[in-house]
């Protein structure tokens, strides 16, 4: 009798595992990090257009400008992009209890600096009139931690297509809106010709290119690596997101959103 219920035990774990390893594990709780971050200055405080992830003009107000560059320790061979922060400065009598929340749109170093933040985004750490008291530091202390990104009035995930390609010659696209705590490891391409999945460059930052792509409407795949479930790795498919006579520059709704 003691052998058919351990029996039983056994068999109903090999049913029932499975079906829970099928779910994307709990939330993992995080504590806020320590870190160094300074500023750069554009004209109008925002993004620039210019930044190592390859957003190009969607760069200068993407999160309201408030964005920025990570270190080489975070930047992670571009999966950085995208990622959003909450960064907080500790000056007492100058610096507020919400600080900013920040998108990485480039990479850069400073003086032992995790972040290099927009102008716009450093002095949003400040207590209202006290921006003057906070950029003169250059460099402050923080404290930071990954938190999901969330986007108003842009709840799904855009693909760009993005200005350098040329039609039926070269694709290269880019994520934009990605909600969520996400990086994104790789993108794949459907071959309709071979019925194969084809792997994209990651020819810098966040874009992923491809010569002779296939014939629209293109479906793509993307392999994502849920930070905020220790890491769970999952692929997701964008079908027909590209339509058959795409346009450079032209970003296209994948009617998908990342949570």
């Amino acid at each position: 009798m003691k052998g058919l219920f351990l029996g039983l035990v056994v068999c109903l774990l090999v049913v029932i595992l499975p079906a829970a390893l099928a779910h994307d594990p709990e939330p993992v709780p995080t504590s806020p990090k320590k870190g160094r971050v300074a500023y750069y200055r554009m004209s109008n405080g925002l993004g620039t257009p210019a930044g190592a992830c390859g957003y190009a003009k969607t760069g200068i107000t993407y999160n309201y400008g408030n964005v920025a560059a990570a270190s080489s320790k975070l930047w992670k061979n571009g999966a950085a992009c995208g990622a959003c922060y909450l960064v907080k400065c500790g000056i007492k009598g100058i610096c507020n209890s919400q600080g900013v929340k920040i998108v990485v749109t480039d990479r850069g170093d400073g003086d032992n600096t995790d972040f290099i933040l927009s102008s716009h985004a450093f002095e949003t750490m400040a207590l209202p009139n006290k921006a003057s008291q906070l950029l003169p530091k250059g460099v402050v202390d923080v404290k930071y931690e990954r938190i999901p990104c969330k986007y108003p009035g842009h709840d799904r995930l855009m693909v760009k297509v993005t200005e350098q390609s040329r039609f039926a010659e070269y694709l290269s696209v880019v994520l934009l809106y990605q909600g969520g705590q996400y990086d994104v490891l790789g993108i794949q391409i459907y071959d309709g010709s071979v019925k194969q999945w084809k792997d994209m460059r990651n020819a810098y930052g966040a874009v992923y290119d491809l010569p002779n792509p296939p014939k629209g409407p293109i479906s793509l795949r993307l392999k994502l690596k849920n930070i905020a479930s220790g890491g769970a790795v999952k692929l997701v498919k964008l079908d027909n997101v590209i339509p058959r006579f795409w346009k450079a520059g032209v970003a296209y709704d994948s009617k998908v959103k990342l949570a």
